[in-house]
């Protein structure tokens, strides 16, 4: 079990139900910190659940709401939600809830694109500043990008707006880390990983997989997909106190695919 290093935190990670999600809620419960979890639908509620005895079961704190990412009154929702259920305040705040969808410039449509803007850059946007009044001094807040919001020898077809996304969030970071370092004592920061194996990867579509595959052998860290486990020690690495000192920085969560 990792040192208790969280301890007395409280945090929130956005679609905590499955994949790098669930992995960072579990690491953060198991270094100490009490753990908000949302997801969007209500068919994630059996999976919300059962983190949360999971978290429970190893002596952990752990809470859930369903909020749906595109709604403008999620933000609230889930700040009240986290506010209620622990301390009153907000240590950590994990932007990692998104969606990809794959498309050709040729086929994408304005809903298309509002549904990616809306979860992957409106939604953490207005989370983050509904969170402000409670965001405790020495405070967290990491954002989720990817290596498609910077890869160009891929190229990354099909995701002109999911990379657009990204590239956004990466933004964010370096926006908020200057306007809330000071002021709030918060550290803001990103993370971009690759291709790993979780459903958002097994959904991609074959043609993807078949030309991902070829940037997968060539990782210089190891030929293979990240795991979860691989993304939730540096989330959890940035929500600690060690990292105080990183801000506006996106870590390169991919074994060397992307290098900043």
């Amino acid at each position: 079990m990792p040192h208790i290093s969280l301890e007395g935190k409280v945090a929130i990670v956005t679609g905590g139900t499955r994949g790098i999600g669930y992995g960072i809620a579990i690491e953060l419960a198991q270094r100490g910190a009490a753990v908000l979890i949302t997801y969007v639908s209500p068919g994630s509620t059996k999976l919300a659940q059962e983190l949360i005895s999971k978290i429970e079961k190893f002596g952990g704190k752990a809470a859930a709401v369903q909020a749906d990412c595109c709604s403008l009154d999620s933000p609230k929702l889930i700040v009240d939600t986290a506010v209620k259920s622990f301390t009153g305040n907000i240590d950590i705040l994990v932007n990692n809830a998104g969606i990809s969808e794959e498309l050709w410039l040729r086929d994408c449509t304005y809903d298309h694109f509002e549904r990616v803007f809306q979860t992957n850059v409106r939604f953490p946007m207005f989370l983050v500043q509904a969170s402000l009044p409670y965001l405790s001094k020495g405070g967290r807040i990491l954002n989720m990008s990817s290596v498609a919001a910077r890869e160009v020898e891929l190229a990354w077809k099909m995701h002109t707006v999911y990379s657009a996304s990204k590239a956004a969030v990466e933004s964010f970071t370096r926006t908020w880390s200057l306007e809330l370092g000071q002021e709030y004592g918060v550290t803001v920061n990103c993370i971009n990983p690759g291709p790993v194996a979780t459903e958002m990867w097994d959904a991609m579509p074959a043609e993807t997989q078949k030309e991902t595959q070829k940037y997968i052998d060539n990782i210089p860290a190891a030929p293979r997909l990240a795991t979860v486990d691989d993304i939730a020690q540096i989330a959890a690495f940035l929500c600690e106190d060690g990292a105080r000192w990183i801000t506006g920085s996106t870590t390169c969560a991919n074994g060397g695919a992307v290098m900043v």
